[in-house]
């Protein structure tokens, strides 16, 4: 299931940017008293009693005249048309009610989504009777926050949680699907691909909107297993929002990756590796989820025997994790290996599912600590006693110990390093965890 999205609306300068940094807890968006600074959509991620959201903060409009506003304000409007569950439209308390305010207001009403309306820059209780004029923006009672000061944030945190629509959030259609997500950076093939996959197979189970969404995933039959492709390729009525294409893809790619069990991290061959694909890759492994990277375009490359294997070598020695990680070389234009793709996935989805048994963990245990014993570290002899699989999907491992905080960084490696010869575990993101005996 994956984490609602809240996006922040609002013209410049009302703070938004200081409530995303206050919200998330980092530092992303500039803050600066000046009109327009945040043109660029920033996301990040949001805990509060116990439950997570996506926050998107989004450039402000900038007051002119004609079509700038118009065209800004669109975009202000779709982005939270298409990706948010829920909009805080912020705006100043200082200065009051503007014509801008009452444009954004105007597209807003016309939206399907729940808006909660957050007066900024009230930070004491003296002001607050300012945000009673904002009821004239016809959104209800209005919140009055200090987001430089942190008044009244929390709550509303409690009533962004109230109007999330967390029960009309579903799991996968059958708890046997294997979710899919393909997934990487603008212009890899992803569309191709998954209309490639799609039309060549002919035993499509049904198309199902989204559950809160407009986006389609297609489900279909593949060596006996049910595939829910999620689909992060393209946007409905692309025309309207083409400035907004790099932007929607990464809020996409989150979502993704939180409703997949399997990622399928596309490249482009003649592209290159850049720290884009790194990054995804990386958030991947980091939300366990299972991996697989189809390099596409391959038919582009020129190449001899060993062009593949020089490719492998290439990107494992780039980036770590590659180095468990099956690596699969297509062609969408030529339909090449684009089913090997769907059976790898379909492995990688078995091995992060398994389950050992702590008889054959313990074995393992033995053999790993006789070959090489755990190190003393401040004059005190470390002993690992026993191991057990505490998790599946993915996999974690608990290994208990008498001085759990003094195991070295270098001995995790090697212990997970073992499990992954012994094991296998191939595209599967590991967690190992030594704990008190």
């Amino acid at each position: 299931m994956a984490d609602p999205t809240v996006a922040i609306l609002g013209r410049p300068n009302v703070g938004k940017s200081t409530l995303f940094n206050r919200l998330t807890g980092e530092r992303r968006a500039i803050v600066e008293e000046t009109a327009g600074v945040t043109r660029d959509r920033l996301y990040g991620n949001v805990q509060w009693q116990a439950k997570n959201f996506h926050l998107v903060d989004t450039g402000g409009f900038v007051s002119a005249s004609g079509d700038l506003i118009e065209t800004t304000v669109r975009h202000q409007a779709e982005l939270a048309s298409y990706e948010a569950d829920l909009i805080l439209f912020m705006v100043d308390g200082k200065s009051g009610i503007i014509g801008d305010d009452q444009v954004l207001a105007e597209k807003l009403r016309q939206l399907d989504k729940p808006v909660i309306l957050v007066v900024n820059k009230i930070d004491d209780l003296v002001h607050e009777a300012r945000s009673l004029e904002f009821y004239e923006l016809g959104f209800g009672e209005p919140y009055p926050i200090g987001a430089s000061s942190g008044r009244a944030v929390g709550d509303l945190l409690d009533a962004i949680l109230d109007r999330l629509p967390w029960a009309t959030m579903k799991e996968s259609v059958d708890k046997k699907t294997i979710d899919l997500a393909i997934i990487g950076v603008p212009n890899v093939g992803k569309s191709s691909f998954l209309n490639a996959i799609v039309k060549q197979d002919k035993s499509i189970v049904t198309d199902i909107p989204g559950t809160t969404r407009d986006s389609v995933d297609s489900y279909l039959k593949y060596m006996d297993h049910t595939l829910r492709l999620i689909d992060t390729a393209g946007l409905r009525r692309q025309a309207k929002v083409s400035d907004n294409i790099e932007f929607y893809s990464t809020v996409r790619t989150h979502r993704a990756i939180d409703e997949c069990q399997v990622a399928v991290v596309m490249l482009d061959a003649t592209r290159g590796f850049h720290d884009q694909d790194k990054h995804v890759i990386t958030e991947v492994i980091d939300r366990g989820k299972g991996l697989v990277v189809a390099v596409n375009k391959w038919d582009a490359i020129k190449k001899d025997d060993g062009t593949m294997g020089e490719w492998v070598t290439r990107l494992r020695a780039e980036l770590k994790v590659l180095e468990h990680t099956p690596l699969v070389f297509v062609s969408v234009n030529h339909n090449q290996r684009l089913r090997k793709v769907l059976q790898v996935a379909i492995d990688v989805h078995k091995e992060r599912s398994r389950k050992l048994s702590t008889t054959e963990l313990n074995r393992f245990l033995a053999d790993a600590t006789g070959y090489l014993p755990p190190p003393a570290v401040q004059g005190k002899r470390i002993a690992i006693n026993y191991v057990t699989q505490v998790h599946r999907a993915p996999p974690v491992f608990a290994f208990f110990t008498n001085h759990p905080d003094l195991i070295p960084e270098t001995y995790r490696r090697y212990i997970e390093n073992r499990l992954r010869e012994k094991f296998g575990f191939t595209g599967v993101a590991l967690r190992v965890s030594f704990r008190q005996k």
